[in-house]
């Protein structure tokens, strides 16, 4: 039965847009120190700092190191911050990430946080995602519930979660922060076992910030205690430490195909 009064705090956030000047994130370090009170504040403990790296943010890991040691030594060690990067899953991204795997992993492990396009070809990118595995890198797709073409085809993302992804859903999400689709969609996906680990992907100490607290309450009602500790706490502090994950979720068996897909096929 779900625990309504455990409040257990000490969350670990493997998505956060919280050093300055990177991206869309805090625009200098006083904004990034909000964002970061903000957070000890609502019970994080751990963070990795996860700039975008994409068509429109240059990723240098070099300035993303030297942020965080700036920061860190600001928060003492009341925040523990550590790197990776929200990687756009563009063809020369792909390339680089293969090439050099470390510049871009969560905390420098095996997982790799992933950004799928608004709109994509899912063969396409089943070949990345399958070259990163066979790398031995751990892909997490980043905010599936906000993505039109998981939303339409849940059986896409189940697919890539077969193959040895995981999922991870904005906190946000389970209260409507991203519209009702999304929300509607973090539920199914809570319901159906198909969430591997929560974070906050937070920008900003105002605006979207970076809260685990409420989603905490909200899966410990819908769920359990036990899968809400699972997603907010234990499987997102397992990515950092690179770690195998304590909780993993019974995905949906694969629906078998018709006589006229198995033909097409």
């Amino acid at each position: 039965m779900p625990n309504q009064t455990h409040d257990a705090g000490g969350w670990v956030d493997t998505h956060l847009h919280l050093l300055s000047g990177l991206d869309d994130g805090p625009a200098n370090m006083d904004q990034s120190l909000a964002m970061a009170e903000a957070a000890i504040a609502d019970g994080m403990v751990r963070a990795i700092a996860t700039p975008h790296a994409n068509y429109q943010y240059n990723f240098d890991p070099e300035k993303v190191r030297a942020l965080r040691l700036a920061l860190q030594q600001r928060l003492g060690d009341r925040l523990e911050v550590q790197t990776g990067c929200e990687l756009h899953l563009s063809y020369e991204n792909v390339q680089r990430a293969l090439e050099q795997p470390k510049l871009y992993t969560l905390n420098q492990g095996r997982y790799l946080l992933v950004e799928f396009p608004e709109f994509f070809e899912r063969h396409a990118l089943s070949t990345a995602l399958e070259q990163f595995l066979d790398a031995g890198l751990v892909p997490v797709i980043a905010h599936p519930e906000r993505n039109p073409v998981f939303q339409q085809h849940p059986e896409a993302l189940d697919d890539y979660l077969r193959l040895g992804c995981l999922s991870q859903v904005t906190a946000s999400s389970f209260r409507g922060r991203f519209g009702k689709r999304a929300e509607q969609f973090s539920l199914e996906l809570l319901n159906t076992e198909r969430i591997h680990v929560v974070a906050s992907d937070g920008h900003s100490a105002a605006q979207r910030p970076p809260f685990f607290a409420k989603a905490f309450a909200y899966i410990q009602a819908k769920a359990s205690d036990e899968i809400a500790l699972a997603l907010c706490r234990d499987n997102p502090r397992a990515i950092c430490d690179n770690r195998e994950l304590p909780y993993l979720p019974s995905l949906p068996a694969a629906k078998r195909k018709g006589l006229w897909a198995l033909l097409r096929g």
